[in-house]
C-alpha cells in the first residue's frame, strides 16, 4: 500500500505541541487505536516534537495513512534541521537503523519512542535529523479507501474546533512558502550574475586585444549592456526583498560600467547620477539599467564629437502620485535642425530604448536644442516601493 499523505504540524514553539497532540489523538482514534496504544503513540509523538523544537529550534511532523505488515497503521516523519544526533549502535528492533551523527546522542526519549513504534528510523548529519516511525494499534484494520476520508474529516473537524490554531498554521505554511520562494530567487539571480560577470571579463578581453577601433566601440556598447543586467541581478540577489533592486546602486554601477568601457586617454566624459531613494521591481530595474546605458552609449558616441572632455547626467525623480521620471541628458552639441529625430531611429539602440519604455507603458520625448535630453515618464504601477 502507498503511504497516503494526512497532514503536516510545523513545530516551532511550545504551542505546536498542543497541535501535534490533537492531531495525534484524532488521527489514532481514526485507527481505532485501543485507549493504551492511543496514549503510548500520543507520547511518542509529542516527545519528537519536543525533541525537534528543543534542540533544531525548528521542525515539521508529517503524518500520513501507511501498511505495515498487513495492517493499517499511522507512518509520522518527524524532520529538522539542526546539528544532528550522535552516531551509537541501534538495536535490530523494528528495523531500527541510524546513519551519520555529530549531536548529543539518541537520550532516553527517542529511545522510548523506538520502543513503542512498530517500524522506527533516523537518518542523521550536520544538515538535520529525519525520523521515520509507524505505529499500530491493538486491533487488526484491514484497508479500506473509506480511512482516508474518515481522517481527513477528522483533521477538518479538528480545525473547525479551534479555528485560530488552524490559522495560524495557513499562515505559517504560507510565510514558510514565502521565504523559500525568496531563497531560491535569490539563488537564481546569485548564478545568473556571474555567469553574467564571466561573459563581462570575456568582452573586455576580446575588447582590449581587438585590433580595430570599430571592433571595439561594439564591444564596448556590449559590455555596457551587459554590465548593467549583471548588477541589476547582483542586487537583487541582495536584496532584503526578493525581486527588487536599489535604484540608486543600481544607475551608478551603469555609469560606471560605462565609463570603463568608454573614457580613453584622448576623452575623458564624467557621469552624474541623481536618484530618488526607491526600490525598483526586479524586471523593471533590469529594463531600466539597459535604457540607460543605451542613453549613456548614445551619448558617448554623438554628443562630444571633438571634444575632450563633458558630462552626462542621469536623474531619476518622483513625481509623487504621478510616478516616476528618468531623464538622460548631456552638456553635448545637441541636434542639428535637420537631423533624424533619434526617437524614430531605426538603430538597434534606440529600438531597444523604444520598446522597453513601451513595455513599462512609458511616455519618451526627446529634446535636442541644448545638449540632447531624453525624458521617460513612468506611471506609479511600473515601479517598486519608494
Amino acid at each position: 500500500m502507498k503511504p497516503a499523505r494526512l497532514t503536516t504540524v510545523r513545530l516551532e514553539k511550545s504551542a505546536d505541541i498542543m497541535r501535534l497532540r490533537d492531531v495525534t489523538s484524532a488521527l489514532t482514534s481514526v485507527l481505532r487505536f485501543g485507549t493504551f496504544e492511543k496514549t503510548r503513540t500520543v507520547t511518542a509523538v509529542v516527545e519528537m516534537g519536543r525533541n525537534a523544537i528543543e534542540h533544531a529550534k525548528r521542525g515539521r511532523a508529517s503524518f500520513s495513512l501507511t501498511e505495515v505488515q498487513g495492517r493499517q497503521a499511522l507512518g509520522v516523519t518527524v524532520v529538522d534541521q539542526g546539528h544532528g544526533i550522535a552516531s551509537e549502535p541501534l538495536s535490530d528492533r523494528k528495523g531500527a537503523f541510524l546513519t551519520g551523527g555529530v549531536g548529543p546522542g539518541l537520550g532516553l526519549g527517542l529511545r522510548g519512542v523506538q520502543r513503542i513504534a512498530e517500524q522506527f528510523a533516523i537518518e542523521t548529519g550536520s544538515e538535520g535529523t529525519r525520523i521515520e516511525t509507524a505505529f499500530l494499534g491493538a486491533e487488526p484494520l484491514l484497508g479500506s479507501p473509506e480511512l482516508v476520508a474518515e481522517a481527513t474529516n477528522a483533521l477538518a473537524g479538528l480545525n473547525a474546533s479551534d479555528p485560530a490554531a488552524a490559522l495560524s498554521e495557513q499562515n505559517r505554511a504560507l510565510m514558510e512558502s514565502i521565504a523559500d520562494r525568496d531563497l531560491l530567487m535569490k539563488e537564481l539571480h546569485h548564478r545568473t550574475g556571474n555567469n553574467l560577470s564571466l561573459i563581462v571579463a570575456l568582452i573586455r578581453m576580446s575588447k582590449n586585444e581587438a585590433a580595430l577601433d570599430e571592433t571595439k566601440q561594439v564591444l564596448a556598447e556590449l559590455e555596457t549592456r551587459v554590465a548593467s543586467l549583471t548588477k541589476a541581478h547582483e542586487l537583487m540577489q541582495r536584496a532584503a526583498t526578493a525581486g527588487t533592486v536599489p535604484a540608486a546602486e543600481l544607475l551608478q554601477e551603469v555609469a560606471r560600467n560605462a565609463e570603463r568601457a568608454f573614457n580613453t586617454e584622448d576623452r575623458q566624459v564624467e557621469i552624474r547620477v541623481e536618484c530618488v531613494p526607491t526600490d525598483l521591481d526586479g524586471r523593471l530595474a533590469v529594463d531600466i539599467g539597459l535604457i540607460v546605458g543605451e542613453l549613456i552609449t548614445n551619448a558617448y558616441k554623438h554628443a562630444f564629437v571633438g571634444r575632450e572632455d563633458g558630462v552626462i547626467t542621469v536623474r531619476l525623480t518622483s513625481k509623487g502620485h504621478e510616478g516616476l521620471e528618468l531623464v538622460v541628458f548631456d552638456n553635448g552639441v545637441g541636434l542639428p535642425a535637420d537631423a533624424e529625430r533619434p526617437e524614430r531611429s531605426n538603430s538597434l539602440g534606440w529600438k531597444l530604448i523604444r520598446t522597453l519604455t513601451f513595455t513599462h507603458n512609458g511616455m519618451l520625448t526627446v529634446d535636442g536644442k541644448s545638449g540632447l535630453h531624453v525624458h521617460i515618464s513612468l506611471s506609479p504601477s511600473d515601479y517598486g516601493t519608494a
